[in-house]
C-alpha cells in the first residue's frame, strides 16, 4: 500500500491543489465526473443550464446532485495535500483551528486525535485540560524537521454517516468505502457486496496501474499526432505561400493583354487559395484542439492517478477508484488521428496566354493522379450482391460503393474492390398504397442519402435507418402528399441536396436535414443529376435521343449536350464529374451496346471512353 508521502514534484503539485478558474489554493474543492477540481464558490459562479455544469476547462458535462454544487463530491485528497504542503514550507501560515475554529491565528501545531491543526491557544489547552492530554500533539517545527512519520499524523477517515465509525470496508455494490456499521444497515448483505478496504485497495490500485499505462500509451499517441498536425501546417503555408507567389508571378507576366480579365481571374484564385486556407486551417485547428483536450484530459487523469498512488491513503485509493477507473477505461479507448499529410497539399498550374476563361491557370487542392480510360472491374454482375436494375452509384469516403438497386429495392454496398458487403432496403416511412423505388444514392459526411418514391430516406454507411424527409415543389406543395416520383439526386458544392422531382420537372435545392432552400424548374425529367467543380448542374432526363441539360447555380439553361454524330445509339442516363471538369455520361439502349461519352464542361466535342 502506498505510504502517504509528500508530494515532490511542487509545479505538479500546484497544478493539483490551485483552481483552475480562480487560480489560487482551493477553498472547498469539489471533484467534477471529469476529475478537474474547482473551488465551491468558483463552480457556482459558472453559467450553467438547470441540473448540470460543464467543466470549464474540458467542457465535459457532469450532472448535478440534489444538493447542487454544494452535493458535489469533496475533494479531500486534495486538502490533505493542501495542508502537508503548508507544513513543508517555511515560516508562519494559518488554517482554521479544530479545536476553536479560529481562522486569524497562526498554525502551531497539529493533533493527530483531532484529526486537525491546532493554534497556540488550543496547544495550551491540550496539556492542561484532562480529556485532552493523552492527545498525540506535534509541533509545526517537529513536522518540518523530519522527526516524525508524516504518515502518521492524518487519521483515517470516518463515515459522514456514523461518524465515529472509521472507513474500513469497501462496498463494491456502490463504489463507495463504508464502515463497520453501514455493513449492517445502508450497504448490508446480501444486497450489498463488500470486502474489506485492505483487500479492495490491492485490486483497485493494480487496474488502476493497468489503465495509466495504457493511458501513457495514448498520451504518447497523442503528442506524436500534435506534432504531425504542426508539421502539416507549416508545409501548409509553405505550399500556400509558393503558390499565391507563382499565382501572382503569372498574373504580371499575363498583365499587357488581359488586364480586366487577369484581374477578375486574379481575385476569384486568390479568394479560393484563402477559402482552401481557411477551411484547411480549420480542419488542423480542429483536429489540434480535440488532440489538445484529450491530452489534457489524460494529463489531467494521469496525474490525478499517479499521486492517488504515490501519495494517498487507502481511504484516497477507494473513494477515487469509481470515478479514475471510470474515466481511464474511457480514456485509454480514445482514438487518436491526426491531419492527413494531404491536407498540406495546394499548387498552382500556370495556363498558356491563349486560355480564355482561366489564362493564369488552375488551383489544384489534391494531388494529381493518373486517369486510364479502361475497365477495372465489374460489381454485383452475380453471387449474393447481384444487381437486378442498378441505377444511382455513390463512393463513400472509405472507399465503398454504393449502387441504388431498383430492381430489388434495395441500396447494395461493396468495397473499393469490388466485394459484395451489406445490403439495406429502404422500406422504412413507405405510406400506404406506394411502392418502395429506390432511384439514386449519393453520400456525404458518412451518410447515405437516398431518393425512394416521395422521400428521400438517411442512412448510416452500415445501412441503418437514422431520418427521411419530403421535399417542396415551387407551388408550396409537399412531394409525400402530392403524387410526386422522386429521382435525380447530388450534392452541390456548398454541400446542399439537389432532389430532382419527375412527376412535376423541378429540382429541389435543400440542406442534408431537408431544411428547404430553393426549387430550380427545368423542362426535361430530372432523372439523373450531377454538379461540376464550377458549380454547374447536370441534368439527364434518362430519354433516348434527348439532350442533356448543363444549368447554372441559380438554374438558367447555359447549353445543351446533344447526341453525338458517331453515337450508336443515344439514352443517356446517369452523369458524373471529375475533378477537372470533364463530364461523362452513360449510354444505354435496350437491344444496342452503350458507352460512356466525356464532354469539356462547355460541350465540347465529346469522345467514347468504354462501350
Amino acid at each position: 500500500m502506498a505510504q502517504s508521502n509528500p508530494v515532490d514534484n511542487e509545479d505538479d503539485l500546484d497544478s493539483l491543489i490551485n483552481c483552475g478558474i480562480c487560480l489560487s489554493e482551493m477553498e472547498q474543492p469539489k471533484a467534477l465526473i471529469c476529475l478537474h477540481t474547482f473551488c465551491v464558490k468558483c463552480l457556482k459562479k459558472v453559467k450553467r443550464p438547470p441540473g448540470q455544469i460543464t467543466c470549464p476547462l474540458c467542457q465535459e458535462d457532469t450532472l448535478l446532485p440534489k444538493g447542487g454544487i454544494d452535493g458535489l463530491r469533496n475533494n479531500f485528497f486534495i486538502n490533505q495535500l493542501k495542508e502537508r504542503r503548508a507544513i513543508r514550507g517555511t515560516g508562519k501560515f494559518k488554517m482554521q483551528c479544530t479545536c476553536c475554529g479560529a481562522t486569524d491565528r497562526t498554525t502551531v501545531a497539529r493533533c493527530v486525535d483531532c484529526n486537525g491543526f491546532l493554534c497556540q491557544q488550543c496547544v495550551d489547552s491540550h496539556k492542561t485540560l484532562g480529556p485532552l492530554k493523552g492527545h498525540a500533539v506535534y509541533t509545526i517545527e517537529e513536522l518540518r524537521s523530519g522527526r516524525v512519520d508524516i504518515s502518521k499524523v492524518w487519521k483515517e477517515q470516518c463515515c459522514q454517516h456514523h461518524k465515529d465509525q472509521i472507513l474500513r470496508f469497501f462496498c463494491k455494490t456502490c463504489g463507495i468505502p463504508i464502515c463497520h456499521v453501514c455493513t449492517v444497515v445502508e450497504h448490508s448483505r446480501p444486497e450489498h457486496d463488500y470486502l474489506t478496504l485492505e483487500s479492495a485497495t490491492e485490486g483497485q490500485m493494480q487496474e488502476i496501474k493497468g489503465l495509466l499505462t495504457s493511458c501513457r500509451d495514448v498520451a504518447k499517441r497523442v503528442d506524436t499526432a500534435i506534432k504531425q498536425d504542426d508539421k502539416v501546417k507549416t508545409e501548409l503555408n509553405s505550399a500556400m505561400d509558393k503558390a499565391s507567389k507563382d499565382l501572382l508571378a503569372s498574373k504580371e507576366k499575363a498583365k499587357e493583354d488581359f488586364l480586366k480579365l487577369l484581374e477578375d481571374n486574379y481575385r476569384a484564385d486568390s479568394e479560393k487559395l484563402q477559402k482552401i486556407a481557411g477551411d484547411r486551417n480549420t480542419t488542423i485547428g480542429s483536429s489540434k484542439a480535440n488532440l489538445s483536450n484529450l491530452q489534457a484530459k489524460l494529463n489531467n487523469a494521469m496525474d490525478m492517478a499517479n499521486q492517488v498512488l504515490t501519495s494517498g491513503s487507502k481511504h484516497d485509493v477507494a473513494s477515487n477508484y469509481t470515478t479514475l477507473t471510470s474515466t481511464l477505461k474511457q480514456l485509454k479507448q480514445a482514438q487518436v488521428v491526426s491531419t492527413s499529410n494531404d491536407v498540406s497539399f495546394v499548387q498552382f498550374s500556370p495556363g498558356r496566354l491563349g486560355q480564355v476563361l482561366k489564362p493564369l491557370g488552375k488551383i489544384r487542392d489534391t494531388k494529381p493522379t493518373l486517369r486510364q480510360v479502361r475497365l477495372q472491374r465489374e460489381i454485383g454482375k452475380d453471387g449474393e450482391g447481384k444487381l437486378r436494375w442498378g441505377l444511382g452509384v455513390a463512393i463513400a469516403s472509405n472507399g465503398d460503393i454504393a449502387v441504388a438497386d431498383n430492381g430489388t429495392a434495395q441500396v447494395k454496398v461493396y468495397r473499393s474492390d469490388g466485394q459484395y458487403k451489406l445490403s439495406f432496403d429502404t422500406k422504412q416511412g413507405l405510406q400506404q398504397g406506394t411502392t418502395l423505388r429506390p432511384w439514386n444514392v449519393a453520400v456525404s459526411h458518412n451518410q447515405f442519402y437516398v431518393t425512394d418514391t416521395d422521400m428521400v430516406k438517411i442512412y448510416s454507411l452500415e445501412g441503418q435507418y437514422l431520418k427521411q424527409f419530403p421535399v417542396k415543389s415551387p407551388d408550396g406543395t409537399s412531394s409525400d402528399t402530392d403524387g410526386s416520383i422522386l429521382c435525380g439526386l447530388a450534392i452541390d458544392n456548398d454541400g446542399h441536396l439537389l432532389v430532382g422531382n419527375y412527376t412535376k420537372k423541378y429540382i429541389n435545392k435543400c440542406k442534408q436535414d431537408g431544411t428547404h432552400i430553393s426549387a430550380i424548374k427545368v423542362d426535361i425529367n430530372p432523372n439523373f443529376i450531377a454538379v461540376t467543380p464550377m458549380g454547374r448542374i447536370v441534368v439527364s432526363p434518362s430519354t433516348s435521343n434527348a439532350g442533356v441539360y448543363v444549368l447554372d447555380q441559380t438554374g438558367k439553361h447555359i447549353h445543351t449536350i446533344n447526341t453525338p454524330k458517331d453515337a450508336k445509339s443515344w439514352y443517356p442516363r446517369g452523369v458524373c464529374c471529375s475533378d477537372d471538369g470533364v463530364i461523362y455520361i452513360a449510354s444505354y439502349n435496350r437491344g444496342d451496346q452503350g458507352g460512356i461519352y466525356s464532354f469539356t464542361e462547355d460541350g465540347g466535342i465529346p469522345w467514347m471512353c468504354y462501350n
